[in-house]
């Protein structure tokens, strides 16, 4: 099993329908070929965590790199794990905000200054990895 965890730049601020339209087809993909993740969405940046099979992790992102929605795509982790951090979520979501960035994030700077693909998130992935496992850690809501 591999985990794989991009980052991106939305082209455009996403409506509420056009968030919920993207989770309805990711959750539905991810179910058929067997994955599982988390998206976080935080102004007009994408923070993905997807695990499973590596064939079809490999398909699906493929077809992420497509996606005419975001931009700037930079792929942080891609490895073999024992694990899932999400195994019950075809594909969790959060619209995360600065303030709650902000509180569950050391160090965090809000995103006037520095997006979420900002280049230290991009040159280490330890803390995207690290944001979401705490997300994985409060799955149970």
């Amino acid at each position: 099993m591999n985990r794989l965890i991009y980052c991106s730049q939305a082209t455009h601020g996403l409506s509420p329908e056009e968030l919920v339209s993207l989770l309805e087809i990711a959750r539905k993909n991810n179910k058929q070929r067997g994955l599982s993740g988390m998206l976080l969405y935080a102004s007009q940046s994408f923070l993905q965590l997807i695990e499973g099979n590596e064939v079809q992790l490999e398909v699906t992102y493929r077809a992420i790199q497509r996606d005419k929605r975001h931009t700037n795509l930079r792929l942080l982790i891609n490895h073999a794990v024992s694990e899932r951090m999400f195994p019950d979520w075809t594909m969790g979501f959060e619209d995360v905000n600065d303030e709650q960035l902000a509180l569950e994030l050391e160090g965090f700077t809000p995103a006037i200054e520095y997006p979420l693909v900002n280049s230290n998130l991009v040159t280490n992935s330890v803390i995207a990895e690290t944001l979401l496992r705490l997300y994985s850690k409060n799955r149970e809501r």
